[in-house]
């Protein structure tokens, strides 16, 4: 099944020149999560604010063919 992937910030400038285009798309299997799609770009253990669909998700979450996700930095501010 193939997914779009959407990377802002620190997680864009981590891909070579050549996959900086934006949407990525990527070949997962039936079942994959969010999890493996950050695994597969290597982006897999930095937090992350990860929207599928533009509604907000989690690492464990199922994906299905065609789901666009992105992945932002995390916000600034919070607890010291």
């Amino acid at each position: 099944m193939r997914v779009k992937v959407k990377l802002f910030g620190p997680f864009r400038e981590k891909l070579p020149p050549e996959m900086r285009r934006m949407p990525i798309e990527v070949e997962v299997p039936e079942g994959a999560t969010v999890q493996d799609v950050a695994n597969l770009l290597g982006i897999g253990n930095l937090g992350a604010v990860i929207l599928i669909n533009d509604q907000e998700a989690h690492r464990g979450k199922q994906l299905n063919d065609g789901d666009v996700v992105s992945f932002f930095p995390p916000l600034a501010g919070g607890r010291k």
